[in-house]
């Protein structure tokens, strides 16, 4: 095996775990936070935040967007948990649990919805990604840019909470390395 193909010699580029976990945890927390105020904004907002009204009654918007603001909150504290001293002290499935299941609602709901808008800001799927719009998406509208900056969004989102978890995994099997990074 030569110098350059050596297990020490692939890891001396990479910054130690324990900081590449933290980055993604306050990256994360971040998110999570914007998630949050945004949320609240809306409840508190929420005759213009439902639009024209010919949806779901006000209670309902209101109970969604208070279970996302109460999300929220929630990912945000458990992603300090995974980086913070008080964190060990909880359950590490405590932890990872919810942040997996906000990780995989985030790839659920961000990535297809981004695809989608690309694939139709290009011009690839101007009927939807689908082809079951009506009528071809109007890439000038207001609404289809709202629609790519949420989405957007989303997928910011799922890029900052699935590295998260993945690293807090591999913290917590190698806590040798966590020393050794501080």
């Amino acid at each position: 095996m030569t110098p350059a193909r050596s297990a020490t010699a692939v890891r001396i580029g990479r910054p130690p775990l324990r900081r590449r976990t933290e980055f993604w945890a306050y990256a994360a927390f971040g998110w999570l936070t914007a998630s949050f105020v945004w949320h609240v904004g809306m409840g508190v907002d929420y005759r213009s935040s439902m639009g024209d009204g010919k949806g779901a009654p006000a209670w309902v918007f209101l109970a969604y967007d208070g279970l996302v603001a109460v999300m929220s909150a929630v990912g945000a504290a458990l992603a300090l948990a995974t980086v913070r001293p008080w964190g060990g002290r909880l359950p590490v499935w405590l932890v990872r649990l919810p942040l997996w299941c906000g990780a995989v609602l985030l790839v659920v709901r961000g990535v297809p919805g981004l695809v989608e808008n690309i694939t139709t800001a290009t011009g690839l799927t101007p009927y939807g990604l689908l082809g079951l719009a009506h009528e071809p998406v109007d890439r000038a509208s207001g609404e289809f840019w709202t629609s790519m900056a949420i989405n957007t969004y989303f997928f910011v989102g799922a890029v900052v909470l699935l590295p998260l978890v993945v690293l807090h995994g591999r913290q917590r099997r190698h806590p040798g390395q966590e020393k050794s990074a501080a």
